[in-house]
């Protein structure tokens, strides 16, 4: 038998450079101010802890520095080193993969410098930059430094890879709020460029009486060992904001912010659940919160998205989708009634519901959403009068003018009046001509009709001998069509009052259902 030849499987340090591709400002920094929170638990948070970002614009450099503690000496190697990491790690911590330190300073620029000390003690550094990187040793000196203030790491990298802007200070400012805003506290402040973070937390949630918010809680073991807890909070959101988007699902792990505002079929936006991303949809929010070994956790390597094939992920996908899809069709269904039916609603309880029994998410679907929306006026006098219709077609085109004339009524048009004033006159006039064209009491041919309908009066006095018509309603008839006449032969600038269209439509409604039986 052949005696197996060893292989020497030590990785090279190319692999420093071969894992930065998908690291940018935003993932490297929160790489670094996630190992300073790490470091603090690990410490048994024996003190409180202030995390520091500087970002030069006129120099371009980063500093990030925090008082964690220190690392000691015989514990720098996982500062460096791929894949390594600490021996002991708790559910309350963020790092996992043991390279997202090493790869975040080294994907900012070619040049990081590392201050670390210990209490009292001796302080320490050490760099890695591209002198160090080419050769394929791994040693590298740590020597002794006083640069540091007792207790505190700070990580220095200049020789940037990627310039950065104004505009760029701003955009990472707001990303490291969202980002850190479970953590900030008495014990735990994040400053940037001097100015403490914002504490961006997204359960602004609205209220409704009928819709409140809902909660629930999912426990999971990945591994049949370690149990991953998993929170599900859907509602309505108080916050709506159309430039930014800010509805979806959200994840976080181990209170860290991990993808925000989520509207991808991944999460059940798209036809059959929750729909396609639409304003309609916009007050729908779900927050997922997952508790756990940071080894369960279903993100990626960045912690910049999430693993959607993960089986924590896949355990509670279902009741994701029918969340995302209860709260998308109520903010669509109220979506001409927020200002009454939910915004006003800002205070109250979040609803406790059995998300770990729902495993499918039917029971969520299942709960009572506003019914659908009303039909507009246009639609319901069309659909009452279809057997009309059938029977007298001429009658649709009356109907149908009605319709828009109320479909212009409600648009916010500075001439809608004298629109609107036009077309119920043109309506009332057809409709006469209409009655006595297809009346059967007395044959009226082409030649009389037209030779009536060149005066008003003489087409209502005819209607008259037909049938029963109001007297007032004709003298606000002989009114409202020299009213048009107006409009359109003397002055187009007259002014039609509000007045004005209520009580000529409720003439013309009048005539119109006397003279066909037409129901509006």
């Amino acid at each position: 038998m052949t005696k197996p030849l060893p292989i020497d499987a030590t990785p090279q340090k190319r692999l420093f450079l071969s894992i930065i591709a998908d690291y940018d400002f935003k993932t490297s920094l929160c790489e670094l101010v996630d190992n300073a929170l790490d470091h603090w638990n690990s410490s048994d948070r024996l003190s409180p802890l202030k995390i520091q970002v500087f970002m030069n614009q006129d120099r371009q450099q980063v500093t990030v520095k925090d008082t964690a503690g220190g690392v000691p000496r015989d514990q720098i190697q996982p500062l460096i080193a791929p894949g390594a990491s600490r021996e002991v790690v708790s559910d309350q911590m963020i790092g996992n993969f043991g390279v997202g330190g090493k790869r975040a300073g080294v994907a900012i620029g070619e040049l990081v410098e590392v201050y670390t000390r210990v209490g009292e003690g001796q302080g320490h550094k050490f760099k890695i930059d591209n002198e160090w990187l080419q050769h394929e040793d791994w040693n590298m000196d740590i020597d002794e430094t006083t640069e540091i203030e007792a207790g505190e790491t700070k990580i220095n990298i200049s020789k940037l890879r990627q310039g950065f802007s104004h505009d760029d200070l701003r955009s990472i400012f707001s990303h490291l709020s969202d980002t850190y805003a479970n953590f900030i506290s008495n014990d735990c402040a994040i400053f940037f460029n001097g100015k403490p973070l914002e504490k961006n937390k997204f359960d602004n949630w609205a209220y409704p009486q009928e819709y409140p918010p809902l909660t629930g809680e999912v426990v999971f073991s990945p591994d049949d060992r370690n149990e991953i807890s998993i929170r599900v909070t859907g509602g309505l959101i108080s916050d709506r904001s159309p430039k930014e988007g800010n509805y979806g699902v959200y994840f976080y792990c181990n209170k860290r912010l991990i993808l925000a505002h989520e509207k991808t079929h991944h999460v059940g936006f798209l036809s059959g659940y929750a729909g396609v991303p639409h304003p309609d949809a916009s007050l729908c929010r779900v927050i997922v919160e997952m508790t756990g070994l940071p080894s369960l956790m279903p993100w990626n390597s960045s912690k910049s998205g999430i693993n959607w094939s993960h089986p924590v992920f896949m355990e509670i996908r279902e009741r994701i989708f029918s969340t995302a899809k209860r709260f998308s069709t109520i903010s669509r269904r109220l979506k001409n009634e927020r200002e009454t039916a939910v915004f006003p609603f800002v205070t109250g309880a979040i609803k406790e519901f059995d998300f770990q029994r729902s495993q499918t998410g039917k029971e969520i679907i299942n709960l009572p959403v506003p019914r659908g929306r009303a039909k507009k006026y246009s639609e319901r006098i069309f659909d009452d009068n279809k057997e009309l219709f059938a029977k007298k077609p001429w009658t649709r085109g009356i109907v149908e003018a009605i319709g828009v004339a109320d479909f212009i009524s409600r648009r916010p048009l500075s001439t809608k009046n004298r629109i609107v004033l036009l077309l119920l006159d043109s309506t009332f006039e057809i409709s006469l001509k209409e009655f006595l064209v297809h009346q059967n009491s007395k044959y009226y041919p082409d030649e009389e009709i037209a030779k009536i309908f060149k005066s008003r009066k003489k087409v209502l006095d005819e209607v008259k001998l037909l049938v029963n018509l109001r007297q007032s309603d004709l003298d606000l008839a002989y009114h409202y069509a020299n009213l048009r006449n107006k409009l359109v032969h003397e002055r187009a600038t007259v002014d039609i009052l509000d007045e004005d269209v209520q009580i000529y439509w409720q003439v013309v409604e009048r005539v119109v259902k006397k003279l066909f039986k037409v129901k509006l």
